[in-house]
């Protein structure tokens, strides 16, 4: 990218923190991940692989290098100072012009406008100044949260990848409902 991503982008009620590969990040994170698993677990399967604190350090070190490559950038979500989940961009294609949102929340803060809040700092963030054309949200058909988040902030439904992935919290092949949103659907 043209651009370097920011450490810091700042909403009305919560500020994305750049999820720097520090123990004290990868602490934080782990502590929220292990007290929410029954939450997480459905729709991430990543929960499965963050056993430790030192899991959540080597994603860390891992993305901080994507990062430097330009290609993802993660944030942690704030609340008064207080972690409360994860969004990021990846697959970033300058080419494309394009890259996908993710994201997730604690269960104590979900249902309040947060996430909702976060995609569209983020969106602002490079629609605005990474100049991309397409933003695309993809979850599962069945995580109603997710798709309310995306549909919130003005995604159209692109339409729905059939069985595409094992789900081995349900036992069985599973849907991907993609959303996107184009620079001329984006109002500042």
């Amino acid at each position: 990218m043209i651009k370097k991503f920011k450490n810091k982008l700042i909403g009305k009620r919560i500020t994305l923190k750049r999820n720097l590969p520090t123990i004290k990040n990868a602490t934080i994170i782990f502590d929220v991940v292990n007290s929410d698993r029954k939450h997480l677990k459905p729709w991430f399967p990543w929960e499965k692989n963050t056993k430790t604190i030192e899991d959540s350090f080597k994603y860390l070190l891992d993305t901080d290098e994507r990062t430097k490559k330009g290609e993802k950038i993660d944030y942690g979500i704030f609340l008064n100072d207080e972690y409360i989940g994860n969004v990021g961009v990846f697959d970033i294609s300058k080419e494309k012009k394009s890259a996908e949102i993710g994201y997730w929340l604690s269960s104590k803060f979900t249902r309040n406008g947060y996430m909702t809040e976060a995609v569209k700092i983020l969106e602002k963030e490079f629609f605005e100044n990474f100049k991309l054309n397409r933003i695309q949200i993809k979850c599962n058909d069945l995580n109603k949260a997710s798709a309310g988040v995306a549909k919130k902030c003005g995604y159209k439904l692109e339409g729905k990848i059939r069985e595409d992935a094992y789900d081995e919290y349900r036992k069985k092949f599973s849907n991907t409902l993609i959303f996107s949103k184009l620079k001329t659907e984006y109002f500042k």
